[in-house]
């Protein structure tokens, strides 16, 4: 099994083991407890991680917030930039606001789409001003007449996956749902999942024993969650992700870790921000760099012998079950260190029943 090839990250899911809905307590998912040193594996609950991490933990969550990023509307007839007139359906999905009316996304329609394309979607006309094609595939940007997010007309970002079982889409109530409980900064296109389970009253649970809750921003792109298409994983391009620490915050994190405090990330998108964010300086000392800044790190096994990545800032990791073949599979290879172990533990929670992806259970991976 080569780590450095795709399909080594390749596993087969039950249908019944996708979660459609999220539980009624979100602290109620199921937690399997991983050790590394010891390679041993324990079936917990969110709810009991109190009395699982160690008292001087200090837990680092990406308060980033989802906003209705899916537009849908319908070709304005005769409009520039098209071959042929006539309406059609568009679905504008909104990633990155470059302006107060300007943003880049992704557009699905029927006819092609170049610059002086105009769509509208309820009462906002919209024009393509520019197209690029990147690693994240075809971008667009488009000038807005009005605001979408003060308009909340756009739909919730649920992944396909949810919505194709479900048979449906998302629920009016679902952007609360799906955020979690301390998101604060408005910017993602999907929610950092790992952070979902925590209620208030868990978090407040865990200060009480002796644990610091520290946030972090990551706005969830097309980074994330871009496909591997290339078979030696190497040659994956991350597409780049706003991100956001600090400099309190910075400073904090520092003295946690001069006092060897462990430190615990909460998901995969507060995992790599730390680790985009830190460096060894001159005399190998472990620094952090505050401020805001794109993140496009792509962190994965890089040899057939071990697992290279120096993780200076995560000591353990909180996360859900991954996608087959996904980039965040392939970073909690590296963080985990055995190849041939992840795929046991994920084998082991097919058995066991666990529930996958974003309204799934969760996996704790803790050094000893």
């Amino acid at each position: 099994m080569d780590p450095l090839q795709k399909s080594s990250y390749r596993f087969d899911l039950p249908e019944s083991l996708i979660a459609a809905f999220p539980l009624e307590k979100r602290a109620d998912a199921r937690l399997m407890v991983i050790r590394k040193k010891s390679q041993t594996l324990e079936h917990r609950f969110v709810r009991e991680l109190p009395s699982i991490l160690p008292r001087a933990s200090v837990l680092v969550a990406n308060n980033t917030r989802v906003f209705r990023a899916r537009l849908l509307g319908n070709r304005i007839p005769s409009s520039g930039g098209i071959h042929g007139g006539g309406s059609g359906k568009v679905e504008f999905f909104l990633l990155k606001r470059l302006g107060p009316l300007l943003w880049q996304g992704l557009i699905k329609s029927s006819a092609k789409v170049l610059p002086g394309f105009q769509f509208q979607v309820k009462t906002i006309e919209a024009c393509v001003t520019a197209r690029e094609d990147t690693v994240a595939g075809t971008l667009f940007t488009v000038r807005l007449s009005s605001d979408p997010i003060e308009l909340n007309i756009g739909e919730v970002p649920l992944p396909p996956y949810i919505v194709a079982k479900r048979g449906s889409g998302p629920s009016t109530d679902e952007l609360e749902i799906y955020n979690t409980v301390f998101a604060k900064q408005t910017g993602s296109v999907a929610a950092p999942t790992a952070g979902r389970h925590f209620t208030s009253e868990l978090i407040s649970e865990l200060k009480a024993c002796g644990m610091d809750w520290e946030e972090i921003t990551l706005h969830v792109g097309m980074g994330t969650f871009k496909p591997v298409t290339v078979n030696d994983i190497r040659e994956h391009q991350m597409h780049p992700e706003m991100s956001y620490l600090g400099p309190e915050i910075a400073k904090r994190l520092l003295l946690a870790r001069q006092k060897g405090r462990p430190i615990i990330a909460i998901g995969t998108t507060s995992a790599r921000t730390l680790e985009g964010r830190g460096r060894r300086d001159e005399h190998g000392t472990v620094q952090l760099d505050p401020g805001e800044n794109e993140v496009n790190l792509f962190i994965h096994p890089d040899s057939r012998s071990e697992c290279k990545h120096d993780w200076k800032w995560v000591d353990g990791l909180l996360t859900n079950f991954h996608l087959s073949e996904s980039t965040l599979l392939m970073m909690v290879a590296d963080f985990l260190g055995d190849l041939t172990f992840l795929k046991m533990v994920y084998q082991c929670a097919i058995e066991e029943k666990y529930r996958f992806y974003s309204y799934g259970d969760a996996m704790l991976i803790l050094p000893e």
